[in-house]
């Protein structure tokens, strides 16, 4: 019988194991580094393609923006697609600056110095 064991199974009060700190081989953080990377290039300013500081959102068109880059186009246009820009169409995006801030600590936390020029703010 000793062969026909039955897999364990794991009871919802168990905690999941905890993974290794860190993957084996070489450049273990590869996966991740490039993950943070395609992930802080949807986290760009629209206007000036820097990672965004002070995100707002345009209520017309939805186009992302530090909220210095688009201080000039309240009252005329989104600079990207031209639809009118009013003051109260413009929404400052606070759940998007935190995951900005959450990319900033995985980034150093990663010690990522390979994509450090690429990270540039306002």
């Amino acid at each position: 019988m000793r062969g026909n064991k039955q897999p364990r199974v794991r009871s919802g009060n168990e905690p999941h194991p905890t993974p290794a700190m860190e993957p084996a081989g070489r450049d273990a953080w590869a996966h991740s580094r490039a993950a943070l990377y395609r992930l802080e290039k949807l986290l760009r300013c629209s206007r000036c393609t820097n990672i965004l500081r002070d995100p707002v959102c345009l209520g017309g068109c939805e186009h992302i923006f530090c909220s210095n880059c688009v201080s000039d186009c309240i009252g005329t246009a989104c600079p990207v697609c031209y639809t009118p820009a009013w003051i109260q169409d413009v929404k400052i995006n606070r759940q998007l600056d935190s995951m900005i801030q959450l990319c900033s600590k995985l980034r150093n936390l990663l010690h990522d110095t390979d994509f450090s020029g690429r990270h540039t703010f306002c």
